[in-house]
């Protein structure tokens, strides 16, 4: 049958909460349970105690050493347990739910005249993507090497942006290569002296995904840093602009986005070809 319970990251009236309730079809609930940390156990003991029921789950992708070209399509989701593949459901083929919300394509739908000239928005979007490539490329880097590790510090620093989220983004004189190298191993340095962790030099890996995280990059041509970079990173990389547009900050821009979004009388699932198919495969997919 299909899936009648979609298990996700977030809280209640979150912005990945808001956005899948409009795309899942009719007689699918979502749950969200917050922190990603225990979603896959979480959906199996949903498993076990809802007979009757199909429960999946959605998750971020997050950083990751895959930059395949994007398919526009949820990617399959499994864990392997006592030797057996078991399929969870999905994660999004992008980082995060922000790298939907500012695609230019949700933003001149959710936000119809009030919507930035769609030709400077993807300007201001690109000038972005072009500011962070360095400060990704660390992230990605930290990512991999804290990767199964226990008590990782966060992947990310800086300026508090969003004190709800913990959300923190650098000033741009800290976005530069060299600020980026050397934030990175001092944040690496601290972590392997409280762990007494292996030692390991991140910059080789740094310097391997800075190219592609520029401008001709895999990441970033075609507009992959839609996929790649973080959407909240990116919100944040053109501030300034989005403030020129109209929108005093970025949550603001966003949260004028998913009211658009929540009170559009549209099929919000057919702006995007990857929402369309994941309502597809929610509605057709047996796990």
């Amino acid at each position: 049958m299909p899936v009648n319970i979609l298990y996700c990251e977030g809280v209640a009236k979150s912005p990945d909460v808001r956005v899948i309730g409009a795309i899942i079809p009719p007689g699918c609930i979502v749950r969200p349970i917050g922190s990603k940390q225990g979603l896959a156990q979480r959906i199996l003991g949903a498993r076990d105690v809802r007979t009757g029921s199909t429960v999946a789950g959605l998750r971020d992708r997050d950083f990751d050493n895959d930059d395949n070209q994007p398919t526009a399509t949820p990617r399959d989701w499994y864990i392997t347990e006592a030797g057996t593949r078991v399929a969870l459901g999905w994660y999004w083929e992008r980082k995060e739910i922000e790298n939907y919300l500012i695609d230019p394509k949700v933003v001149k739908k959710a936000l119809g005249s009030d919507a930035p000239p769609m030709e400077e928005y993807r300007v201001a979007l690109t000038a972005s993507a072009q500011k962070i490539g360095a400060y990704t490329a660390a992230r990605i880097t930290l990512s991999l090497y804290l990767s199964h590790r226990p008590s990782p510090p966060y992947n990310s620093w800086g300026d508090e942006r969003d004190k709800k989220e913990g959300y923190r983004f650098p000033k741009d004189k800290g976005l530069t290569e060299v600020n980026c190298k050397a934030e990175l191993n001092s944040i690496i340095r601290q972590y392997e002296q409280r762990l007494a962790s292996p030692k390991k030099n991140p910059i080789e890996e740094f310097e391997r995904l800075l190219p592609t995280c520029c401008q001709g990059g895999s990441r970033f041509v075609n507009q992959n840093y839609m996929t790649f970079f973080a959407g909240k990173d990116l919100l944040y990389g053109m501030r300034d602009e989005l403030s020129r547009f109209g929108f005093d900050t970025p949550v603001v821009f966003r949260e004028r986005i998913l009211k658009g979004i929540e009170e559009t009388a549209e099929d919000v699932w057919t702006w995007l070809p990857e929402w369309q198919r994941l309502r597809d495969f929610i509605s057709t997919v047996e796990l």
